[in-house]
């Protein structure tokens, strides 16, 4: 199950999201998923992300 949520407090965002990942790592199958949240700060120009960060379920 996928889930996700922005919170918005006058010019700044963040949006926490979850996420599943499959590939082949290392010539061994592999899956995964874990968290991630984005921040996001509004501009004259638009909204532009200030951070990036995510964590991988063990």
């Amino acid at each position: 199950m996928r889930a996700e949520r922005t919170e918005i407090a006058g010019d700044i965002a963040l949006r926490f999201g979850e996420y599943r990942k499959a590939g082949i790592l290392d010539g061994e199958p592999f899956e995964g998923g874990g968290t991630k949240t984005i921040q996001f700060v509004r501009t004259p120009e638009g909204w532009r992300i200030a951070a990036f960060s995510w964590y991988d379920q063990p």
